[in-house]
């Protein structure tokens, strides 16, 4: 068995090399022109340059063919080698070979004695066995035909009495049709929202099949509610969306896209098991939606299933082919909407033929060719030596991708998968943790913190009762004590010291223990807050210096959380961390509550002054302070399932600071519970309309120095 895989891996390769030097001789000079530009989606959605996938061979039309152009190619289909081609408003199907020759042009048929034709068709499909389903738009009909093109059946609409299903204004208009391997046939009808239809292998209607319901929101509910009859008639929220393709993979899994409504901006894309539940995984950095961030969104006109799970959908918005694999990560992205060699017009159908990718346009009325350069091929290869189990050749032909695309995640990830398989965790990890994989990471740290809590924790836990032997020890003979008592003298002997020499020394030493008995009994306000903040205002025990350190230690304490929280439950980019914006996050909010809270609270009789609320304020801020390094320290050693541990004690630490503040400002201010509730949302309220305010002034005077530097630039240049 290792001979067979180690065989079928160098095969794959060396047919990854020699095809990529051929493509790279063919297509050198394409290349060189092609219109778009290829790209990524990193982990923060974020568009990242990347090496081009797929290049355009040829173009091929009608008058290629020798058949006459085409008038609208509505669809196109490969089996066994051929390429059936829909010529839409010509009403014929025209196939060729691999050679681009014209094996036959189906234009008309005999049906019963009487020569019949289709009328504007939208849809083709053909089985293993060389049948050949046409949805016949125009004629509301499904026709069956034999591989030479001879009538098999026609499939009419089902009847309006199949089990009260069928609507009495219900129209036949096939567009889309498959057939899955026990014969069953899938039909998508333009215009029909309850999901497509099944019929038997005897052509019989059975049922409508997935329909993709839309769940409305809570705004949705309450506007049907109040909305007027004719308002809610106009209303289309709650109607379920309409497919508009429909392809099925090696499984017998139906692939079907959404190009308008609700649905089409949120789960464009659907894999449908037998029973209709949706089985698409989305675990990429993105969905597949296309483009995610870009306005207007992508709108997947077609979706043909690959092999070794992979799928490409059509964006008739932009002309792009987004190609995935069966987790719902981005592999690649080529083409463009134009008229240039390689540009699609008008995108209406795509099929793949082997790894060479055609697409059908409408406007046009071509067919483009894309082959896979040596980018895409060991792309290809790597994903098919892993779903063989050859792990070994599928880390190789993915660090090959890397030498081409060093920014690519996936072949990180991929590395990582195959070191994970055979059981290297560590490398496995690494690899994970630059694919930012937090998932597969997660897996690979559980197991092996299990491996490590095996080997060490008997040691761990001798040196843990060693530990407290000796801390119980010391406790009986008074070394703590003892410590402590050195310690007063030390201190005692400073104080004294420094009030000999008097001057600066004195005030400083002053100050620093101030300070210190301060932040001491802001520790104790923390944990005892209405008589530690009642004490803190009467024998005002508390001093600005301490509000300033628990301030900074706040700071710190954030950013530290923001920079060094394990991996698996930090999802920010590091690289792009701005510690004045993360101090600025805290000041910003500290400074307007205690300056809002005093201008308010002056004009309700509160007894605080901006002194006493700024230090009660940051007594509110410790919990977070003492939270945040421990914290950071146990998120290095958890996995993804146990970060809601992780999010309730930091839910824990917010809460008790918010509780903190509350009785600080009831305190401070002398205020009974009502009140206190009241000035504390007029403070927030009070704190968003300054932000606006800043935010509008900083816009206005940015845009009046942009107007004084054009009037600047223009005197200047008119002078020159």
């Amino acid at each position: 068995m290792p001979v067979r895989r180690l065989n079928r891996s160098a095969v794959i390769l060396l047919t990854v090399i020699l095809g990529s030097l051929l493509a790279l001789t063919c297509t050198s000079e394409v290349g060189l022109a092609v219109p778009y530009t290829s790209y990524i989606y990193d982990f923060w959605g974020r568009a990242v340059p990347a090496p081009q996938a797929y290049l355009p061979a040829r173009t091929v039309g009608g008058d290629d063919l020798g058949v006459g152009s085409f008038r609208d190619l509505r669809d196109l289909f490969d089996k066994s080698g051929d390429i059936y081609l829909l010529d839409s408003k010509n009403g014929r199907l025209v196939i060729v070979d691999s050679n681009w020759t014209v094996r036959r042009v189906i234009d008309q048929f005999d049906n019963g004695g009487v020569p019949d034709r289709f009328n504007a068709p939208e849809g083709v499909f053909v089985t293993d066995s060389g049948r050949i389903y046409v949805a016949d738009t125009g004629n509301g009909r499904v026709v069956e035909l034999d591989r030479s093109g001879h009538l098999v059946r026609v499939i009419g609409a089902p009847r309006s009495s199949v089990s009260g299903v069928i609507r009495d204004t219900f129209k036949f208009l096939p567009i889309s049709i498959v057939v899955d391997g026990s014969s069953r046939l899938y039909v998508v009808v333009k215009g029909e929202a309850e999901g497509i239809l099944e019929f038997s292998p005897d052509g019989e209607f059975r049922q409508f099949f997935g329909a993709p319901r839309v769940t409305p929101s809570l705004a949705d509910v309450l506007w049907s509610r109040l909305a007027t009859r004719q308002q809610r008639e106009r209303l289309g929220l709650f109607i379920p969306t309409e497919y508009n393709s429909i392809n099925i993979d090696e499984q017998g899994f139906l692939f079907l896209t959404i190009i308008e409504g609700v649905a089409a901006k949120t789960e464009p894309i659907r894999r449908l098991s037998p029973s209709g539940r949706d089985v698409l995984r989305r675990n990429g950095f993105t969905d597949p939606l296309g483009d995610p961030l870009v306005e207007p969104p992508s709108r997947f006109v077609d979706v043909v299933a690959r092999q070794n799970g992979l799928y490409s959908a059509l964006d008739m918005q932009r002309g792009r082919v987004f190609t995935y694999d069966r987790n719902g990560h981005l592999l690649y992205v080529f083409g463009c909407v134009g008229q240039q060699y390689g540009a699609t017009a008008t995108p209406a159908a795509i099929d793949c033929w082997g790894d060479t990718i055609l697409v059908a346009d409408r406007i046009t009325n071509q067919v483009t060719v894309y082959e896979p350069t040596e980018y895409a091929q060991l792309i290809h290869a790597a994903i098919e030596l892993y779903e063989h189990g050859d792990y070994n050749g599928a880390a190789q032909a993915w660090k090959g991708v890397l030498a081409l695309n060093a920014n690519y995640d996936r072949a990180y990830t991929g590395i990582g998968l195959s070191h994970f398989m055979s059981g290297e965790l560590v490398a496995a990890m690494e690899y994970f943790k630059l694919g930012n994989d937090r998932a597969m990471y997660s897996k690979a740290f559980r197991l092996y913190r299990k491996d490590m809590a095996t080997k060490h924790l008997g040691l761990v836990l001798s040196w843990i009762l060693l530990l407290v032997i000796v801390i119980a020890a010391c406790a009986k003979m008074k070394v703590f004590a003892a410590l402590m008592e050195w310690l007063r003298t030390a201190v005692r002997r400073v104080g004294n010291g420094a009030a000999r020499r008097g001057g600066v020394t004195w005030t400083v030493w002053q100050w620093l223990v101030t300070t210190i008995a301060a932040l001491g009994f802001s520790l104790h306000v923390a944990i005892h807050p209405f008589s530690g903040f009642h004490e803190l205002k009467r024998d005002r025990r508390g001093s600005v210096p301490a509000s300033v350190c628990i301030l900074v230690l706040t700071i710190a304490g954030f950013v530290i959380i923001r920079q060094h929280t394990g991996f698996v439950l930090n999802a920010r980019d590091l690289k792009a961390l701005n510690i004045y914006r993360e101090a600025s996050s805290i000041l910003v909010p500290f400074g307007l509550w205690c300056v809002i809270n005093w201008c308010l609270t002056t004009l309700m009789e509160g007894k605080g002054s901006l002194r006493d609320i700024s230090i009660a304020s940051s007594c509110g801020l410790i919990p977070i302070m003492l939270f945040s390094v421990p914290l950071t320290v146990l998120s290095h050693f958890m996995v993804a399932e146990e970060g809601s541990f992780y999010y309730l004690l930091m839910a824990i630490a917010v809460g008790w600071s918010a509780v903190l503040f509350f009785v600080g400002m009831m305190e401070t201010h002398e205020y009974d519970f009502a009140t206190t509730v009241y000035t504390g949302v007029f403070t927030c309220v009070g704190m968003a309309i300054a932000l606006f305010v800043g935010a509008f002034l900083y816009v206005l005077v940015d845009q009046v120095a942009a107007f004084a530097g054009d009037i600047y630039r223009e005197l200047v240049l008119r002078r020159l």
